[in-house]
């Protein structure tokens, strides 16, 4: 997605970072303010939004994700004009399956049939998606609408839209900082010079915090790199099997290019350099790892070697929720960050709610404190260095800035 020219000088809006977050938010916000959209890199969504496997995932840890995911897959269904000649989603299914913990994900699955969403539990789960035939699985839930989202046609549509409202969009351009007047956020440094703005969205992924931690904010979140690998051809590869997802061992596996995408779901801390350019190799550990998890848990997959890949950044908050609207420490400030792997999923909901905040609107249907900048932060949180929930690592939070 090339940038234009800049003709906005001092917005309404600064939205840092123009991935699916803050293109989202742009899209939302365009014609109702003067918006403009900054990016480090050369184009839009070039750093973590491009590095996802683009499944649409509902049936998450967290209740809150949950909310925003079933509202973007519902507004995946129609998303509208600014997609009329696009293929931003795809209807293919989804098989999440357990082999350690039958009884997880029950009270998530209740919460998603209670909105009317199917979620079904499934004890021939082959049937539905033969990657799984010969697998050692306790428990497994189909649902039958997931779908993938394709990120790139995702963000040209919501860029598209923003454009068409007046909003600009300005590349190559690094923020090196807020600017505040007392305690207000009034608009951002930046290596051409500053920018005035009335009020500031952080949408910066990996690099979010760093801006906080500037200004004395103390909002930890923490950059994860995973891998997703790319396997040869494989026969079981094909459009409309359904993605697949060993939840708490930590495997997914989605058909790709008459192949396999798959992912051992590692988790590595790994805070950015100054500067785009996040996507990374896949190491000879984490490609063993996830050959090991093809053998021992997708036996029909045993033999998908794996010939390619790269790792990519994942930026959550401890608790492993999403960080969005108002700075209670910082008017003017707003966010729309720690989406982790779920950017994708929530894109749109989370632009939605971001834009509503910051028209002064109600948004009933999210817990605003749940997802506050505000909230209280956990002394330390857990990490999934192989993928599984079973085996996790305790960190320490990052302490707040001196």
């Amino acid at each position: 997605m090339p940038c234009q020219n800049p003709g906005v000088q001092s917005p309404d809006v600064v939205i840092v970072g123009a991935g699916l977050a803050g293109c989202s938010t742009a899209w939302h916000l365009a014609g109702e303010r003067s918006v403009l959209l900054l990016e480090q890199g050369d184009q839009a969504g070039a750093e973590a939004s491009s590095q996802n496997a683009g499944m649409v995932r509902r049936l998450g840890e967290d209740p809150h994700e949950r909310v925003l995911a079933v509202r973007t897959h519902r507004w995946l269904q129609a998303p509208g004009e600014d997609w009329a000649d696009l293929q931003p989603s795809r209807r293919t299914g989804a098989v999440l399956a357990l082999v350690e913990e039958p009884h997880d994900l029950h009270d998530a699955a209740s919460h998603l049939q209670a909105q009317g969403v199917v979620v079904q539990a499934c004890d021939r789960p082959a049937q539905i998606a033969p990657a799984l035939a010969g697998a050692r699985v306790a428990f497994c839930w189909h649902l039958p609408d997931e779908r993938v989202a394709d990120a790139h046609s995702l963000i040209a549509g919501f860029l598209r839209g923003a454009r068409r409202r007046g909003a600009e969009l300005r590349c190559g351009l690094r923020v090196t900082g807020l600017r505040r007047q007392g305690d207000r956020v009034v608009g951002v440094d930046t290596d051409a010079g500053p920018i005035d703005a009335g009020a500031v969205v952080l949408a910066a992924g990996a690099w979010t915090s760093d801006l906080a931690r500037g200004v004395g904010l103390h909002r930890p979140l923490v950059p994860l790199r995973r891998s997703l690998l790319q396997t040869d051809t494989h026969p079981l590869s094909a459009p409309d099997h359904p993605w697949t997802w060993i939840d708490d061992a930590g495997l997914y596996v989605r058909p790709e290019a008459g192949g396999f995408l798959v992912s051992p779901c590692d988790e590595a801390v790994d805070p950015p350099s100054p500067g785009p350019g996040s996507r990374g190799s896949v190491t000879p550990w984490a490609r063993a790892l996830a050959e090991h998890k093809l053998r021992s848990l997708l036996p029909a997959l045993a033999d998908a070697t794996p010939r390619g890949g790269w790792t990519g950044l994942r930026t959550f908050a401890p608790d492993r929720r999403p960080i969005l609207g108002p700075d209670p420490d910082a008017p003017g400030l707003h966010w729309a960050a720690g989406l982790g792997g779920f950017g994708v999923t929530c894109s749109y909901a989370v632009g939605e709610a971001v834009a509503g905040w910051l028209r002064g609107e109600p948004v009933p249907w999210l817990d605003r404190d749940a997802v506050s900048p505000g909230r209280a932060w956990m002394q330390r949180w857990l990490m999934r260095a192989d993928g599984d929930r079973n085996t996790p690592r305790m960190l320490s939070t990052p302490p707040p800035p001196r």
